[in-house]
């Protein structure tokens, strides 16, 4: 499980939406700097926001958690169409 506080000064990750900061802190330092767990931890700060939200306040004010990703590797959009691309060259 990642925890995640808001930060002003210096972030770990930031939101996709908004930009604002955050501080990751993992159970294990390799967890949190995981490519996939980082995706993760995006994709929720980027549900945190509605439609037509695009506020830093969208974020909880306190710290929250994020469950480790557990399956297998998630199927890339980019990736499936980059191979699409490559076949039909």
């Amino acid at each position: 499980m990642h925890s995640c506080q808001p930060s002003k000064l210096s972030s770990s990750v930031r939101c996709p939406v908004c930009g604002q900061g955050f501080l990751i802190y993992a159970e294990h330092a390799t967890l949190a700097a995981n490519s996939v767990n980082l995706r993760l931890i995006q994709h929720v700060l980027r549900m945190h926001h509605t439609a037509h939200s695009n506020s830093p306040s969208a974020h909880p004010e306190s710290s929250f958690h994020i469950p480790n990703w557990s399956g297998s590797q998630p199927l890339l959009a980019s990736a499936s169409l980059s191979n699409l691309l490559d076949s039909a060259i």
